[in-house]
C-alpha cells in the first residue's frame, strides 16, 4: 500500500509538473502575443501621431503665412491709397505754371480747339488769361455751378478740367499701375 501511495503521489507530481510546464509555455505564448500586439499598437500610434503632427504643423504654418500675406497685402493697399492721396494733395496745390502745363496737355489730349469756358466759383489760380492758353475757346456767360477748375463747353460736350478731376478719372488705372509695381516690383 505504501508503494501504491508513493506511486500515486509520484504520478500526481509528474502530472502537476507537466501541467505547470504546459501552463508556463501557454503563458509565455500569451505574453509574447500580447507584447507583439502592444508593439503593433504603439507603432501604429506613433505613425498616426506623426501624421497628425505633420498635418497640424503644416496647417499652423499655412495659417501664419496666410496671416502675414494678408497683413502685407493690407499694408500695400494702404500704401497705394497713400500714394494717391499724396498725388491729389500735390495736384490741388498746382501753381499758375503747373496749371498752364496741365491745360495745354489736356487741350492736346482731348483735342479741344473751340468752345466756351466757365471758371469755377472758388477757383483761385485760373483766370481768363490762363484759360485762354487753350487756343480757340472763349468765355461763356453762364454762372459757374461748380467749385474749382475750368469747364469747357463745346456742342453737347462738357469737360470739367482740374488736376483733381483728371486724377479721379484715371484713379483705377493709377491704382492698377501702383499695385502692379508694389506687388510684383515691376514698373
Amino acid at each position: 500500500m505504501d508503494n501504491i501511495s508513493k506511486k500515486v503521489i509520484k504520478d500526481a507530481q509528474a502530472i502537476r509538473r507537466d501541467n505547470i510546464k504546459e501552463a508556463e509555455e501557454k503563458a509565455a505564448q500569451i505574453l509574447a502575443a500580447a507584447e507583439k500586439k502592444a508593439r503593433e499598437i504603439v507603432d501604429k500610434g506613433k505613425v498616426e501621431a506623426e501624421g497628425h503632427y505633420k498635418e497640424t504643423y503644416n496647417m499652423e504654418i499655412f495659417k501664419v503665412k496666410a496671416a502675414l500675406e494678408q497683413g502685407l497685402l493690407l499694408k500695400k493697399l494702404k500704401l497705394v491709397e497713400a500714394v494717391i492721396d499724396k498725388a491729389k494733395e500735390r495736384l490741388s496745390k498746382l501753381d499758375r505754371s503747373g496749371w498752364e502745363k496741365f491745360l495745354k496737355k489736356m487741350a492736346k489730349e482731348l483735342n479741344i480747339s473751340k468752345g466756351t469756358y466757365i471758371i469755377g466759383k472758388n477757383e483761385k489760380i485760373v483766370d481768363d488769361k490762363l484759360a485762354r492758353t487753350i487756343k480757340g475757346i472763349k468765355p461763356d456767360s453762364a454762372a459757374p455751378d461748380f467749385e474749382k477748375g475750368l469747364k469747357i463747353l463745346g456742342g453737347r460736350a462738357e469737360i470739367l478740367l482740374s488736376p483733381e478731376n483728371y486724377l479721379e478719372m484715371d484713379i483705377e488705372d493709377l491704382k492698377m499701375e501702383i499695385a502692379s509695381y508694389l506687388f510684383s516690383g515691376e514698373k
